[in-house]
């Protein structure tokens, strides 16, 4: 019995999430993004149940993470393939390149400076990757100044800013760029990999020709079998994470009584109701935003939060028939992620990511 809140974690959902993302670009090799802790689910264990799967390695090209810490974390546990270190490598260092050499870490030059002074200082044995800027405009290598490359990339890459609409304005401004790119990249360094794909572009996949033109793709959210967007389907996804609540106490309100800080729920009911209390809070990940607002399912049961959530406790509808210990799921194949994080005001890639240290975990 757990007391606090808890996240299980089942690898088949993983597993099974990234073999149905590579069936939309079955010509490619995939990075599966595991930053942010794998979207809060854990980047070691991540790492670990996908290398483990024959079929996941046939097509596994690296691991992507955004910072070296997150890099050093997986190798200090063990983790020995590729790692591609996204999005902390400006400035470019002697000391970066050090830990790059040391640790076999793929760098992404993503700035002009630090692109300047890795081809100056490095000499061939660090393997690096450029992102070019098509029109997001946050980071990447300008494209009219690609000729300033003078090392051979491992790959060049880009990021939409919107590839959840393949028809915006900017998409296709950012596709025809990256078709120019691509059209350098050829001719110039024809061994480097090319990709711009992520889950969204993947989910989309008929309506981005340009995608069988590469042969990786970076999906993250959807390997977590959360839909890359809301209002489209699952397509065979299973939620990785199920984020649930232990009932620490059941409360009968009379008519006119409240509940939590503030008060801001008081009972209507003439005849009174039960509320459980259930053992989690910001703290934990519950956002306070849910404060009265969030939902939770205690077996088939719709339960609305009563009151405000605070640091270590939260509200919910109560049932005669719970008991102290029962769980109440948040999130999960049984919540939809999107619906709660509507709730909090928020997306889904928050809520995962910020979800609290003293959590219990059961990995499945």
């Amino acid at each position: 019995m757990h007391q606090r809140a808890t996240i299980t974690l089942f690898s088949g959902a993983l597993v099974r999430n990234y073999l149905v993302l590579h069936r939309q670009a079955p010509h490619a090799t995939m990075i599966p993004m595991i930053k942010a802790d794998a979207y809060g689910h854990g980047a070691i264990w991540a790492a670990r149940t996908l290398a483990a799967n024959a079929r996941v390695r046939k097509s596994l090209y690296a691991f992507g993470v955004a910072t070296f810490r997150e890099a050093l974390e997986l190798r200090r546990d063990g983790i020995n393939g590729r790692i591609i270190v996204f999005s902390d490598c400006a400035p470019w260092t002697p000391e970066k390149a050090a830990l790059c050499r040391r640790e076999r870490l793929e760098p992404v030059l993503s700035e002009m400076l630090s692109l300047l002074e890795f081809q100056k200082t490095t000499r061939g044995d660090i393997e690096a990757h450029v992102e070019v800027n098509t029109g997001m405009n946050r980071m990447g290598v300008p494209a009219d100044s690609l000729s300033l490359v003078r090392f051979i990339p491992r790959s060049v890459f880009t990021h939409l800013a919107d590839a959840d609409h393949p028809k915006a304005k900017l998409t296709r401004l950012q596709i025809k760029n990256f078709e120019d790119v691509t059209g350098w990249a050829r001719s110039k360094y024809p061994h480097a990999d090319l990709h711009f794909a992520n889950s969204s572009t993947l989910w989309n996949a008929k309506q981005y020709p340009l995608l069988k033109r590469m042969n990786v793709v970076r999906p993250g959210l959807s390997l977590y079998g959360i839909r890359p967007f809301d209002g489209t389907q699952d397509r065979g996804l299973k939620r990785v994470m199920e984020f649930s609540l232990p009932v620490l106490n059941r409360v009968y309100l009379e008519r006119g009584d409240q509940v939590g800080y503030g008060g801001t729920y008081t009972c209507r009911k003439k005849s009174g109701e039960w509320v459980s209390i259930l053992g989690g809070g910001y703290a934990d990940g519950v956002f306070r935003s849910l404060s009265n607002a969030g939902i939770g399912v205690w077996g088939k049961k719709k339960l609305s939060f009563l009151g405000r959530v605070s640091m270590d406790l939260c509200a919910v509808q109560g049932d005669p028939r719970m008991k102290v210990g029962d769980s109440v799921v948040l999130w999960g194949n049984s919540v939809d992620p999107y619906d709660q994080a509507g709730r909090a005001g928020t997306i889904p890639y928050e809520i995962t990511t910020r979800i609290g240290k003293r959590t219990d975990r059961i990995e499945k």
